[in-house]
């Protein structure tokens, strides 16, 4: 709690500070003209309103013996005047508070998400892999909206309550203090006691019960986009009502903690409100006791009822916080996820140009500590401008060998060289540009085409553009398009089809134009017919670049120059085509097995 504390002050609050002194001083003059200056108007400008001749002097006018020397007219303007000046002043500061907070507010929860979200970006890719991707899409947009709400709504009373409650508590004591009734201070310090009790006991519980309903949240959208993205499978399995049945528990398990919240949170109010009236009971009754005037006791009265009313407004305000430290502990969980992947702190460089040497030296991977080992003691090395395939059953390690080349995971043990440079040694930027890479899903953005051509390289110019579209075969398509180049792409590329999005993907990384080319399955998703449109733009990729093909067909390692046999993390076979058919059992069997 301390060090959630010391960093959101460090992040948020300290770098806006000079907002933060605007929102203490308005909300201060704000409580100061309601807990403080209503009660002394009754206490000392209505006697002199309603102070007729013959009767004593008002306190004011004993005070300031200079207002007695004015005319009875010019008296009663002044102390009229008063009034709205007061009230004046009043609006003014909640106004100018309201407006301070709020945007102070906003300032800093859109920081707070920004940071979440290039949190995210700089973590591991084994970071977004084993979460659910709707959990964290709800802390990255609802997490930081409910915390957003709960500060705008609470910003006009965020400092003006607690401060209220000192105005009107230290105005309480001056009036009992100049009256001489100050025993029933303590009297009413217990009565004081008695209302912070069940602020403290509910904001505990609605802290509680926020993050469980956060949580909830969070699966709620999981299972939302889950089965957005599998409805063939929901329908072609039957699944419609197992999904709705398991739809409905997260809901209502996320209804019965948000209702608890709501629960503890408007119980406050019946129970301040009792204890507001006992307070005003025992007032009446002592000053009833004491021989107090009504004019003194409507001035206390209001001094008490600022007290109990600012406390219990400050105790809606204290749970309202409460219920948004649910979502800002579940966004803080992201922002101090460990990175186990830094960059170096002091980063070399490589040379230029790049020429593409990769070597694994006795490298090991397990996705995690504990867990069997996907990679075990690979050695090998590839020579700058070879074209490798890398071919096994599946889950035999031929991706993550692959994946450890740019820095998608780290090697657990040994070390992976590009140029005889440990890959760890540079910046995670720095060494993915020299690496394109085209996978099996050709994953688009939205946006046009030629947008997403220029990923590879956003300064190219437009005579680039074109001959990456050319070597490509995206200029084949794009005359049907119908906007061409500027055509418009909806999420993930819809509006093409599986071999033209795979085809602005190769243009993106023929743009690119880096030493390194990683082929992950680029054509497992396609058609055979697509497949060999597709494999002639592949191969004029692969040509002058080191380049890594992982293959699920053995047609697409047909030019290879070197292939890599790949069984339970281990490299078996190790050559060319024939000598591997000659002499490696599993490369015959797995080559037979698909009559290529």
């Amino acid at each position: 709690m301390i060090d959630r504390m010391k960093f959101f002050l460090r992040e948020f609050i300290i770098p806006n500070w000079r907002w933060m002194v605007l929102v203490f001083a308005s909300g201060l003059i704000a409580s100061a003209t309601s807990g403080l200056g209503i009660p002394l108007l009754v206490k000392y400008v209505f006697p002199v309103v309603f102070h007729t001749e013959g009767d004593e002097l008002p306190e004011l006018l004993r005070y300031v013996p200079s207002l007695q020397s004015l005319e009875p007219g010019t008296l009663l303007l002044m102390a009229c005047a008063s009034i709205p000046l007061v009230f004046f002043l009043r609006g003014f500061f909640l106004w100018g508070n309201a407006v301070s907070v709020n945007y102070v507010g906003l300032r800093i929860l859109e920081a707070l998400r920004m940071k979440v979200f290039d949190r995210v970006q700089q973590l591991p890719i084994a970071f977004t892999e084993t979460r659910q991707k709707g959990d964290i899409i709800s802390r990255v947009t609802a997490d930081t909206a409910n915390v957003q709400t709960t500060l705008t709504s609470v910003s006009n009373d965020l400092v003006k309550q607690p401060v209220t409650t000192l105005c009107a508590l230290v105005a309480f004591i001056a009036l009992l203090v100049s009256t001489g009734h100050g025993l029933l201070f303590f009297i009413n310090l217990l009565f004081i006691a008695l209302a912070v009790w069940p602020i403290m006991i509910f904001g505990k519980r609605i802290s509680q019960r926020s993050k469980k309903a956060q949580d909830g949240l969070g699966e709620l959208n999981s299972l939302l986009q889950q089965n957005l993205e599998t409805q063939r499978e929901v329908r072609a399995y039957g699944l419609e009502q197992r999904q709705t049945d398991d739809f409905c528990s997260a809901s209502e398990t996320y209804c019965r903690n948000f209702l608890k919240v709501v629960k503890y949170q408007k119980a406050l109010v019946p129970v301040m409100e009792t204890v507001t009236s006992l307070a005003l009971a025992v007032l009446l009754v002592q000053g009833y006791r004491c021989g107090m005037d009504l004019t003194t006791f409507m001035a206390m009265a209001a001094a008490l009822f600022f007290l109990f009313d600012s406390m219990k407004r400050a105790g809606q305000t204290f749970n309202r916080l409460n219920e948004a430290q649910g979502p800002l502990e579940r966004l803080y969980e992201v922002l101090r996820e460990p990175d186990t992947m830094p960059d170096p702190e002091q980063p070399v460089e490589f040379g230029q140009p790049v020429r593409g040497e990769l070597r694994f030296r006795h490298v090991s991977f397990a996705y995690s500590a504990g867990s069997a080992a996907v990679l075990r003691d690979i050695d090998v090395v590839i020579p700058a401008g070879q074209v490798v395939g890398l071919v096994g059953p599946s889950g035999a390690g031929k991706t993550t060998f692959a994946s450890l080349i740019p820095r998608f995971y780290d090697a657990t043990s040994g070390s992976v060289e590009l140029d005889g440079i440990d890959v760890r040694a540079v910046t995670k930027h720095h060494l993915r540009e020299q690496i394109a890479l085209v996978g099996q899903q050709a994953l688009l953005f939205a946006g046009t085409i030629r947008e997403n051509i220029l990923l590879g390289r956003e300064d190219a110019s437009e005579e680039a553009v074109q001959a990456a579209a050319n070597s490509a075969s995206v200029s084949a398509f794009i005359g049907t398009q119908p906007q061409g180049m500027n055509t418009k792409l909806g999420d993930g590329g819809s509006g093409l089809s599986g071999g033209q999005r795979q085809r602005v993907a190769i243009a993106r990384a023929f743009i690119k134009n880096a030493p390194v080319l990683i082929l992950d399955e680029a054509t497992a998703s396609l058609d055979a017919e697509s497949e060999r449109a597709i494999q002639q733009e592949l191969d004029s990729l692969a040509k002058g670049r080191t380049t890594l093909i992982v293959a699920h067909r053995f047609s697409t390692i047909r030019n290879a120059d070197r292939i890599l046999v790949f069984d339970a993390g281990c490299i078996v076979g190790d050559g060319s085509h024939e000598q591997l058919y000659a002499t490696c059992p599993l490369y015959k069997e797995l080559y037979d097995r698909q009559g290529v």
